[in-house]
């Protein structure tokens, strides 16, 4: 996927939950199973590949920024192979 297209994905195609269980930290998710598993791979992949690195309670985050949103993986110890892996967006 190009740029373009993982920002298209991103912004347009997916629909973002709020994450009501940690409103002190307020950002949305979307869960790997219910998208494509090859266009979330995509995504995660150029998150990981295009993006940079902070810290957040003692653990490293690979964020990418898009317009005034910052998006970042979470996922259990498979890593990549999670079935249940998460991409979040938080207002920057």
């Amino acid at each position: 996927m190009t740029e373009e297209q993982i920002h298209h994905f991103l912004i347009h195609e997916v629909q973002f939950t709020f994450a009501k269980n940690m409103a002190n930290i307020p950002h949305s998710w979307i869960c790997r199973k219910d998208y494509s598993d090859l266009k979330f791979l995509e995504v995660m992949n150029f998150i990981s590949r295009n993006g940079y690195t902070e810290e957040f309670y003692g653990r490293k985050y690979t964020y990418y920024n898009i317009e005034d949103y910052k998006y970042w993986v979470m996922t259990d110890s498979q890593d990549f192979d999670d079935p249940t892996a998460i991409i979040n967006k938080a207002k920057i």
